[in-house]
């Protein structure tokens, strides 16, 4: 028999099959032994590189291996594995593990010398748009993410975690405990994940300055107009630009990051829409926005770095003027983002790069504000990023993934962007075709056939964008269709036709056989329902009436999915975001 090159995920940046097999006979035999013994964490790996055992099969320390990296030697006679920390130890173990469970009894003679090309791997999940996931399903989804050779884990959180004496802020949202989140921290460190903390603290306010109790801290207490849309909105969303503010952010700061053990944090910053309009309207109108925001950030920084931890930030406002992103606050590390394809990384990184600044650069699975995703969109997006961060000298990557007006998209959906950002981080020449199948089984805890079903149906759902030529940023037209309010529904549908429409549904129809073949319950009804949203979203778009009875029917569904993975608090505002 022919040794065959195995199927890994992530596909390692050099394999070399030598020829032959090294038998695993059954137990006791020591390669048997040795395979089932395989670390699964960081500490049990630390021991093994400790132990001066000289076996046939063996774990070793070797200096000219850098953090993560290591060598897998197979040989006729035993398995040799090196590497230069505990980190690169427990990935040649989880290389090994995925070789061995394709081979059972007789593993192919091959050398891998394997390691990241960036030194961050990070992924943010977003966990204040109405869905907080349960704490089992964190916890699966940081065994995973070790897997994938993520190794930065943030929870992007607004309001969501329980603020001592903040209760009228948290209280309908199911929110984070601290000791769920010193859980979290232990989990991802036992798989060599950092969990940063990632508190908002200027912008996207909104869940706070609603309640009376902090309408006096809002840049617009009575209210404001978004300059992109024209848009009055009741609520404000900006801290202003004040010591009032500081003092508070302090106060949720401080009981916040000690649930954590890194000493990062990442302090939002983003999107501070209202600034000028209110409080702060003489000083912008003196100095401009970008000044003013920039001398609010610096004191921020300034705050969380009091008590030693480096500071991340979204880097928009700064970047919307690369004149003043020399002025920066030092010692910061910003995060470069962008969702759409074509966005310019190359530009904004190359910056950064001359200004000597240590950054990161945060692309986007695209499944937010759909129900099926945007897989082309994602992967484009996330190549794009990962090409300017390796070329300009980034730091590393934070993939995202977003909840914004309802976090409507169902769970999977965001699978096969993250298997491909996670394995493009790790080695972006060996991953431009990740293997989705194995991925999707790791993220599901699915079985192999299960997994490939998963990634078949997922690829297909993920393109139906793709029949409508029109598309608006950042969401889904037949999420658009399904969610508009009856009175600007045909602003989505200008331009789109009937014959087009007709298609869609056709593809979605197309669709119902690949997730009947899903064997697992709960993903299988996940991407069914999301393919069921996306038809009455089409079906409203052609003139046609959703029944009472339908929607009460798809309610049902969706609330009875939401519970299965998310915690109850914000379901109900979800849930009326869904028909307009």
């Amino acid at each position: 028999m022919r040794a065959q090159v195995p199927p890994l995920l992530p596909r390692p940046r050099e394999l070399t099959l030598r020829g032959g097999f090294l038998s695993v006979p059954p137990s006791p035999h020591p390669t048997r032994l040795f395979l089932a013994t395989l670390p699964q964490s960081i500490g049990a790996a630390q021991v093994l590189l400790t132990d001066s055992a000289m076996g046939a099969c063996r774990f070793g320390l070797d200096s000219q291996y850098g953090p993560g990296a290591y060598h897998l030697e197979i040989g006729k006679s035993g398995i040799h594995i090196k590497s230069g920390d505990a980190a690169g130890a427990l990935y040649a173990a989880q290389t090994l593990q995925q070789i061995h469970e394709q081979n059972p009894d007789a593993l192919p003679c091959l050398e891998i010398t394997d390691g990241p090309d960036l030194v961050v791997r990070g992924f943010m999940l977003d966990v204040s748009r109405n869905r907080v996931p349960r704490q089992s399903e964190l916890l699966k989804l940081i065994s995973a993410l070790g897997r994938l050779r993520i190794n930065q884990l943030q929870l992007y959180v607004e309001h969501t975690f329980a603020f001592s004496g903040h209760e009228d802020a948290w209280q309908d949202a199911s929110p984070l405990t601290p000791t769920e989140i010193k859980e979290l921290d232990q989990a991802c460190l036992a798989v060599g994940i950092e969990l940063v903390p990632n508190l908002n603290t200027f912008g996207h306010m909104e869940r706070w300055l609603r309640h009376p109790r902090y309408r006096a801290l809002a840049e617009c207490p009575e209210g404001w107009v978004h300059p992109l849309t024209g848009q009055f909105k009741e609520f404000p969303g900006t801290l202003k630009p004040d010591q009032a503010s500081l003092d508070f952010v302090a106060g949720l700061l401080a009981d916040y990051l000690p649930n954590f053990s890194s000493r990062q944090v990442n302090i939002g910053g983003d999107e501070p829409w209202e600034l000028g309009q209110g409080f702060s309207k003489q000083a912008v109108e003196a100095r401009g926005k970008h000044r003013v925001y920039l001398e609010h950030l610096k004191k921020i920084c300034v705050r969380a770095q009091s008590d030693g931890h480096t500071v991340q930030f979204w880097g928009d406002i700064l970047l919307e003027d690369l004149a003043l992103a020399s002025d920066a606050p030092s010692g910061t590390v910003p995060v470069v983002w962008g969702y759409d394809a074509g966005h310019p990384f190359d530009v904004q990184c190359g910056r950064l790069r001359e200004l000597g600044r240590s950054y990161l650069v945060a692309p986007g699975t695209s499944t937010w504000q759909s129900f099926t995703g945007r897989l082309d969109n994602a992967l484009v997006n996330q190549a794009e990023a990962i090409a300017a961060a390796l070329k300009h000298e980034a730091r590393g990557i934070l993939l995202t993934t977003w909840g914004d007006n309802g976090h409507h998209q169902p769970w999977p959906t965001a699978w096969l962007p993250m298997i491909a950002g996670g394995a493009q981080a790790w080695c972006f020449a060996a991953n431009q075709k990740p293997h989705f199948g194995r991925g999707c089984a790791l993220l599901g805890e699915l079985s192999e056939a299960d997994g490939i079903a998963t990634a078949t149906a997922l690829e297909h759902l993920g393109r139906l964008d793709g029949v409508i030529s029109k598309a608006n940023r950042n969401k889904s037209l037949t999420w658009d269709f399904l969610t508009a309010k009856a009175n600007a529904l045909a602003k989505f549908t200008d331009g789109v036709s009937a014959e087009e429409i007709a298609q869609s549904q056709a593809y979605l129809a197309a669709a119902e056989a690949l997730v009947a073949k899903i064997s697992d319950e709960t993903v299988r009804e996940e991407l069914s329902l999301g393919a069921q949203l996306a038809t009455a979203g089409l079906r409203r778009a052609a003139g046609q009436a959703i029944s009472d009875a339908e929607r009460d029917r798809l309610v049902k569904e969706y609330e009875i999915g939401w519970l299965r993975r998310s915690r109850p608090g914000g379901l109900s505002e979800s849930v009326a975001g869904l028909f307009g």
